[in-house]
């Protein structure tokens, strides 16, 4: 004998708004305006969807330049010159004071900057391309900070083409990791455009914080893609990168403040052969567009993952091989979605918290896994928002317990007896307290929600076909719940604030109504009685 309360049409409505619209934005602070210490800068306002760790100086947001500039044009034969604060010498370009350098042409060597530690550089790519054979191509040695701007209408390039392992890093000894490398804090900003070839390693590297305000950029890598060794911040911009390794890359949390991808808004698509974003300490997504093809995990952390804001995430995390293990998100701590989109559309499991809970807080989560859908170690939470799950294994895992208290739920389970739509090891619990739960699976290892939950269920044995159309109706031919199962299943477990004490009857083969979301509809007529059951 089974326990529930009643579907109404209000119930499924909220289902299929949430399948089709983005949560709202969230209001609150944002990534804040840090004060560069050594200049005394001044704040400006900013305020992203939410709040995030990420921090945007002056400095970071001036994209302008002046006519008393420096102003460099170059071509491919320039090897010996000499401007304001910079110099040619052999067929590269040195940097020796703070200041602002507007470059256009082409340099067949690299640029080099070393100035005061304590002092900023400004580099402006106004029609740019710099090739190098041999050395980084843009080696940003000593600074306080480097800009790079792209100029508004302008294509810009930097190509590293040899492949061969050089030791060093400095101008005459070799190069450093990225073709771009900064051993400083690094931003992009502006409205053209840059491309980054490199067939060494590393496209972009910055061995502080690596900052994207804006632009078009295109970075094709060896290895990593994006290297921020504390921090990747993306506030904005157009951003594709293809990498053999890593797409984004943070290695260092030593100190506070440290280890963070920051995502507030742009458009950020990855395809890569290692991990989409690898983050030692924190992800924080709440504004903007990220796609993630990568043959391992899409996005990786030893600490936290949360999402929240109006981003939208679509991740893809498969190699390609049968014996694939790519997660869609794999964090060591707490997973926790507030708000916006997230699509996994391939993943042996789709989102793991290794050591810590996960929490739908709100938002639109769909997961599609080999293996677990959503696997928590400590606690799984449904509290609000749309989590809809199709797994090859477990729908839901918890080393802990399982609770739903809010939103809506669909888990459509792995046929195979080792799995089940819900799993929590013995003296661990299933728990519905409020929400729209909707699971079915297989039926020997199936756990139903605990006789403490507050809201009742059905949990009952019952014989399911992929794509029939199926709808449990009351005792006076309400409709509750109509659905279309996307694989057999032989159980079914069903909760909401709609179902009461009494008798239900399922139907199979019904003529569904209205426009279906995860295969639930808003109601149905017709249909041959596939079994009955009491709530009590």
């Amino acid at each position: 004998m089974k326990r529930t309360k009643r579907i109404s049409l209000l119930l499924t409505t909220a289902l299929l708004a949430g399948s089709l619209l983005l949560s709202a934005c969230q209001s609150g602070e944002g990534g804040t305006l840090s004060t560069d210490s050594t200049v005394g800068e001044t704040s400006t306002p900013w305020a992203p969807p939410a709040e995030t760790p990420a921090t945007w100086s002056e400095f970071d947001l001036n994209d302008t330049w002046a006519d008393g500039d420096t102003h460099i044009h170059l071509d491919e034969n320039t090897t010996q010159k000499e401007w304001r604060g910079a110099k040619i010498v052999g067929g590269d370009l040195y940097i020796r004071e703070e200041g602002t350098y507007v470059l256009s042409g082409t340099l067949n060597g690299q640029i080099f900057v070393s100035v005061d530690k304590t002092e900023k550089v400004h580099l402006v790519f106004n029609g740019f391309t710099v090739n190098e054979d041999s050395l980084t191509p843009i080696l940003c040695e000593r600074a306080d900070k480097v800009v790079i701007t792209l100029a508004e209408g302008t294509e810009n390039f930097v190509n590293d083409h040899n492949a061969n392992y050089v030791e060093g890093g400095t101008a005459t000894d070799g190069r450093n990791a990225g073709a771009i490398h900064a051993k400083m804090g690094l931003t992009i900003n502006g409205k053209g455009s840059l491309t980054v070839n490199t067939v060494y390693r590393h496209g972009i590297v910055s061995n502080s914080n690596l900052r994207i305000v804006s632009g078009d950029l295109t970075v094709n890598a060896k290895e990593e893609g994006l290297r921020g060794k504390e921090s990747v911040s993306i506030r904005g911009g157009r951003i594709t990168v293809e990498s053999g390794d890593d797409g984004v890359k943070v290695n260092q949390a030593d100190e506070e403040g440290q280890g963070f991808f920051a995502m507030e808004g742009g458009d950020l698509q990855i395809v890569t052969e290692g991990d989409g974003i690898d983050v030692i300490k924190t992800v924080r997504i709440v504004g903007g567009s990220l796609r993630v093809q990568s043959a391992d995990h899409s996005i990786v952390t030893e600490g936290t993952v949360s999402i929240g804001g109006d981003p939208v995430i679509r991740l893809h995390a498969h190699s390609g091989a049968e014996d694939s293990d790519a997660k869609g998100i794999k964090a060591d701590g707490e997973v926790t979605i507030e708000s916006g989109s997230l699509l996994v559309t391939k993943s042996f499991e789709g989102i793991e918290s290794k050591n810590a809970s996960v929490r739908i807080l709100g938002g639109r989560v769909d997961v599609r896994a080999d293996n677990d859908g959503v696997n928590a170690a400590t606690l799984l939470s449904v509290e609000g928002g749309v989590l809809y799950v199709v797994s090859g294994g477990d729908g839901l895992d918890s080393g802990g317990d399982i609770q739903f208290k809010g939103g809506t739920t669909v888990i459509c389970g792995s046929s195979s007896n080792a799995y089940a739509p819900m799993d929590v090891p013995e003296g661990s619990q299933i728990r519905v307290d409020g929400g729209f739960l909707l699971a079915y699976g297989s039926l020997n290892a199936v756990q139903y929600p605990s006789d403490s939950s507050s809201q009742p269920f059905l949990g009952t044995s019952v014989s399911l076909k992929k794509d029939v159309p199926y709808a449990l109706r009351d005792q006076d031919g309400n409709n509750l719940v109509t659905f279309t199962p996307a694989e057999n299943a032989l159980t079914l477990c069903f909760s909401s604030d709609a179902l009461t004490a009494g008798e239900y009857t399922l139907f199979s083969g019904v003529t569904p109504e209205g426009t279906p979301a995860y295969g639930v509809y808003t109601s149905s007529t017709g249909g041959e009685e596939a079994g009955r059951f009491t709530v009590s």
